[in-house]
């Protein structure tokens, strides 16, 4: 059986939640300098930063809420790696804040509205454990204002950047484009979920098949597979080395640079006699 027959018997389409984005000419895309280049990984691999696995899904009803979990899973993996701790924000939060409703959200749509307004909140305090259906799930909406100015707390210290990984207008290597994007965090990436090759165990894209999920790239071997961090069972899955991408989304966190009014009025001063 090949892969194509493995998807017609086996894997009829899936809705998880992802919306496909149209690039704009104003978005950020890697090569643009329009984001800093620190090198957090040289070898690209972030494996020593896995956030707890979180499943998008129970026995009573399916989020639709991938793009919120593959971004913030991106985020959790970046946040350990620059400072040491281990979040856990929450998804159902976010989703509320992006107007994430079946059939689901774009990935742009859900960063921007972490990054312009809502932030991020502990994963505690809007559980999906407490939601037993997708109106629960979904609720409240609006936010309470107190809930809300709690999650901005986190953009009065962190900046929150991100840019696509490359353009649809680039021609070039796209592995080698996935490969630099990983030197700087782990990768919020669009797949087609999911269909494993029966021989290799990899995943793999069958011919014509369209992105419906949203996850992380997080690692690869060589010439072997790419590494995904999923909010599905399996969470860490190994993508065939030809798979290929057609989205693909590179994060930056940044802790703001707090200055007392005091220290304000001295810097002021001494920029005059400078």
């Amino acid at each position: 059986m090949n892969a194509d027959e493995v998807l017609k018997e086996f894997q009829p389409e899936i809705n998880y939640g992802y919306i496909p984005d149209t690039i704009k000419d104003e978005d950020y895309v890697l090569g643009s300098l329009q984001l800093p280049i620190d090198i957090l990984q040289p070898l690209g691999q972030w494996d020593d930063f896995i956030p707890a696995d979180e499943i998008q899904r129970n026995e009573r009803y399916e989020t639709t809420n991938c793009t919120a979990f593959g971004t913030l899973n991106a985020l959790e993996f970046l946040f350990k790696r620059l400072y040491g701790e281990t979040k856990n924000w929450s998804e159902r939060y976010v989703g509320i804040a992006a107007g994430t409703r079946p059939p689901g959200n774009s990935p742009q749509i859900v960063i921007e509205t972490i990054r312009k307004d809502c932030g991020l909140l502990n994963d505690e305090v809007l559980p999906m454990s407490k939601a037993n259906t997708i109106e629960e799930y979904y609720s409240p909406d609006p936010l309470p204002w107190l809930m809300k100015e709690n999650g901005k707390k986190f953009l009065d210290e962190y900046k929150i950047g991100h840019e696509w990984v490359f353009s649809d207008f680039q021609k070039f290597n796209q592995k080698e484009a996935i490969k630099e994007g990983l030197l700087y965090s782990p990768l919020g990436i669009a797949v087609y979920a999911w269909v494993q090759d029966p021989v290799t165990k990899f995943y793999i894209r069958p011919q014509g098949a369209q992105d419906n999920h949203w996850c992380v790239l997080f690692g690869y071997a060589e010439g072997l597979y790419w590494q995904v961090f999923d909010s599905y069972d399996s969470t860490i899955k190994h993508l065939d080395w030809n798979y290929e991408f057609f989205r693909a989304k590179r994060f930056h966190i940044s802790a703001k640079v707090k200055t007392s009014f005091w220290g304000f009025i001295k810097n002021y001063f001494l920029s005059l006699f400078k």
